[in-house]
């Protein structure tokens, strides 16, 4: 048998993509299934897709591999619609439903690793691993019989995963070293369902400022929110900071349901529209658990999708103070289709709108390469730009009106109500450059190696680590000693206007390991430049 007939013949793909995008779309609410009788003869595009098949099984020069091509087909035909819809395979569909379902099947160990040596960075709370007795600076050499530490697997930590992650309730061993030890002890491990939170902290900045991180959205984030929330108020919390920098997206309704927390009953919090959905309008329901107080989000370049739904529908509303940098502008709803052989597309069907009217999703006309090649020349033009000029209006793009009837602009992104300056000074460099050659990490590793149960036996909690843990001048030379190894030239300056600063990440990184997300970001945010300047900004929300 060919290999064309042990995979997909690449004209039964394609036909069973169009088919799928039938059978999505017919299904799917808002979407007319009228609009299929008006595309191409389907049969026919299929018959040209099997003769150039046989053609090229027939007389190409080289063997052929067709499941890559049909991949490469699918997502070539979907890129010349828009920039974001996108052709699942079966292993991006498996990973991408592992997002949006917030959890995954494995142990609860989050790898690293240095010098062809897997470690276990750190360990989920309540895991299977956490009750197996993995610690933070494990070495794992084996995962069951695969000796996986000094083979080069390293190369790609995603094979490593793949061994030691496995079907629910199945078991898996560990071969692992510590306390300086090269004795291998063995470690059982029961598999079972892990969360992978989407909000990374939730913390009291101080009496009366909470703050949370949403690293992404997915379908556990509203439940997460809400927890999160409850115990914040708590707390007495009265100004709220909500944190989307770098946040990419994720699952749509999860933005709306944090929007509705925030929002009274009534507002407006989106709406989408497109060619073949009619206008969907979605507001806020009553019941918020911080519907008064004060609210700032903070956004970046990075920050987009269901980011700016949450950002746009805060702003527009006037209910809190956007801050930061542009994000990035992406107004463009995609939904999931299930296509034959475990694989899906995402396809665009509707267009977002802010509560104001206006769509941020940035033009994408002239192509996918001209589409992300603008926006970094608009991060270098921010990069470089007085702080007069990125608090200055889009006045290329057409105004709207706030509740308040403030004027706010689409067509690129949510302008932040405060634009914050890049943070830059030629002795960063220094600092940046130790960070990118690991030279935290590797003194962390040795440090948790070495020395784990002593560090627990001496900081058994994250109270008792804030209050006594410092990171001793032995500690902080020995990462400049691994910068030294790297070629990197140590800065006078740098160490002496930052010194504590890369102490203090230092010291953060350990918390992490050690107690987690948010023993990270307590210790962390204190000098987070952004954040600090976003609690000192004063934002009028009313029009002039």
């Amino acid at each position: 048998m060919t290999k064309k007939k042990n995979t997909y013949s690449l004209g039964i793909v394609l036909l069973a993509l169009v088919v799928g995008l039938l059978i999505g779309v017919i299904s799917a609410p808002k979407v007319d299934s009228g609009y299929w009788q008006k595309s191409a003869d389907e049969s026919l595009m299929s018959a040209r897709v099997n003769a150039l098949l046989d053609v090229v099984e027939s007389a190409y020069v080289d063997s052929v591999d067709y499941d890559s091509i049909s991949d490469l087909m699918m997502n070539a035909m979907l890129s010349t619609l828009d920039p974001h819809s996108a052709y699942l395979s079966p292993t991006e569909f498996a990973k991408e439903a592992e997002m949006v379902r917030g959890q995954f099947q494995g142990i609860g160990v989050t790898l690293a690793h240095q010098d062809d040596t897997v470690y276990a960075s750190s360990i989920a709370p309540g895991s299977p691993a956490a009750h197996a007795g993995v610690h933070p600076g494990d070495r794992i050499i084996y995962v069951d019989t695969v000796q996986v530490s000094g083979t080069g697997m390293t190369k790609d930590i995603s094979n490593v995963v793949e061994y030691i992650r496995g079907p629910r309730y199945s078991t898996v061993t560990l071969g692992v070293q510590r306390e300086g030890s090269y004795k291998i002890r063995r470690i059982k491990i029961t598999r079972d369902v892990i969360q992978h939170n989407s909000i990374l902290a939730a913390i009291m900045l101080d009496k009366t400022t909470g703050y949370v991180h949403v690293a992404r959205f997915s379908e556990t984030t509203s439940s997460e929110f809400h927890s999160a929330l409850l115990e914040l108020n708590q707390q007495g919390m009265k100004h709220l900071v909500i944190d989307l920098r770098s946040n990419a997206g994720g699952v749509f309704d999860a933005a709306i349901n944090m929007a509705d927390e925030l929002l009274p009953k009534g507002d407006l919090i989106v709406y989408t529209q497109g060619v073949h959905s009619r206008r969907s309008n979605i507001y806020a329901t009553s019941g918020g658990l911080f519907e008064e107080g004060k609210l700032t989000i903070l956004i970046n370049e990075h920050s987009a999708s269901a980011s700016e739904v949450l950002s746009g529908a805060i702003q527009d509303n006037d209910r809190g103070a956007i801050i930061g940098h542009r994000s990035f502008g992406k107004g463009l709803v995609q939904h999931k289709y299930d296509l034959p052989g475990d694989a899906a597309v995402m396809l665009t069907i509707a267009r977002y709108y802010s509560p104001s009217g206006r769509c941020i999703q940035r033009p994408y006309d002239k192509g996918s390469d001209e589409y992300y090649t603008a926006y970094l020349n608009r991060i270098l033009s921010d990069y470089n730009a007085a702080d007069s000029v990125l608090n200055a209006p889009d006045t290329s793009s057409e105004p709207y009106l706030t509740k308040n009837g403030r004027k706010v602009y689409g067509g690129g992104g949510i302008q932040p109500d405060v634009s914050l300056p890049y943070f830059r000074d030629i002795h960063l460099v220094y600092f940046n450059n130790l960070i990118s050659v690991k030279a935290f990490d590797r003194v962390l590793r040795d440090q948790l190696f070495h020395h784990y149960s002593s560090l627990m036996k001496r900081y058994p909690t994250f109270e008792a680590f804030q209050k006594g843990y410092k990171v001793d001048d032995a500690t902080f030379e020995a990462i400049l000693k691994e910068g030294d190894k790297e070629g990197l030239t140590r800065d006078a300056v740098t160490l002496s206007k930052y010194g504590s600063e890369m102490r203090n990440r230092y010291r953060a990184l350990l918390a992490y390991s050690l107690y987690g997300d948010n023993a990270y970001y307590t210790i962390s945010l204190p000098y987070d430049t952004e954040l600090n300047q976003a609690l000192k900004a004063k934002v009028k929300l009313t029009a002039d």
